[in-house]
């Protein structure tokens, strides 16, 4: 009974040996988007075994100008053939890729591969896939971000000097708002004095609850401007943990957003920004 058994299953499972990639895709939601990149290895060298046919000195049969034309569905294809050196071909769709960034990805696998040939035991966590030109260039060209500022200065500080130099340049964009440095200025001073009417002076903290938005830079500015720090909490952060970040800070002032000021029950005093 138990191999009986054991062939019924083996006969089952074989209808789901292979599923072909464009059904899975069918069936998901995302349809043709779910896959866009493919590696193969080629387990039997077709080219090379197409090239023999014709080589036969005995054989009436020959083969001329013999090739292979595949087309694929996705953007980028990694195909790995065997032969007496390994031959690894790149496929992309020009229309997603350029070939600057397919060079790239080539550059990368080949800076892989040289360290697993040089250190065969090598772990994959130890592995560096970027090169010693593309360091020089991220760490020496777009890391050398270092300015000359008055060190002396405070942020805000910096920003009303800025704002005495050009009033009425653009400051802030945000998904179709524009404020200029002096309206900006002037939204953050009259929140400042609020917060000095509640209470915040040097050193007070003041906890800051709002989305990515003008209100957020305006409670930044205003709470600096008051003397105060603002301790920054994510408004998508459960009740709980935004709860334990007030306390903890001892915070007893909470600027927010109309729409969020029912995120959290707060003891202390809350402000609409």
């Amino acid at each position: 009974d138990m191999i009986r058994t054991n062939q019924q299953q083996a006969l089952t499972s074989q209808d789901y040996e292979t599923y072909p990639l464009y059904e899975i895709q069918a069936l998901s939601e995302q349809k043709q988007d779910l896959i866009n990149h493919i590696i193969v290895f080629e387990n039997y060298p077709v080219e090379e075994q197409v090239e023999q046919l014709g080589e036969g000195a005995e054989s009436d049969f020959e083969i001329r100008n013999a090739g292979m034309i595949e087309q694929t569905n996705y953007d980028f294809n990694l195909v790995v053939m065997p032969q007496e050196a390994m031959k690894i071909r790149f496929e992309y769709n020009a229309k997603r890729y350029d070939r600057e960034a397919v060079e790239r990805t080539q550059g990368h696998l080949i800076q892989l591969l040289e360290q697993v040939v040089a250190k065969p035991d090598i772990r994959v966590h130890e592995l560096d896939m970027v090169s010693e030109q593309e360091r020089e260039q991220i760490l020496s060209v777009w890391g050398n971000t270092a300015a000359e500022y008055p060190s002396e200065q405070t942020i805000h500080g910096l920003f009303e000097t800025q704002t005495a130099q050009t009033p009425e340049q653009a400051a802030l964009f945000f998904e179709g708002e524009q404020l200029t440095y002096r309206e900006l200025n002037a939204r953050a001073n009259r929140l400042a004095r609020t917060l000095r009417s509640q209470g915040v002076t040097k050193d007070r903290l003041v906890g800051l609850m709002t989305e990515r938005s003008v209100d957020l830079i305006v409670g930044i500015l205003g709470i600096l401007k008051a003397g105060g720090a603002y301790v920054p909490i994510d408004p998508t952060y459960p009740e709980e943990r935004i709860r334990y970040m007030l306390d903890d800070s001892g915070a007893e002032l909470l600027l927010t957003q109309s729409h969020l000021v029912d995120k959290v029950a707060f003891d202390g005093n809350v402000l609409v920004l």
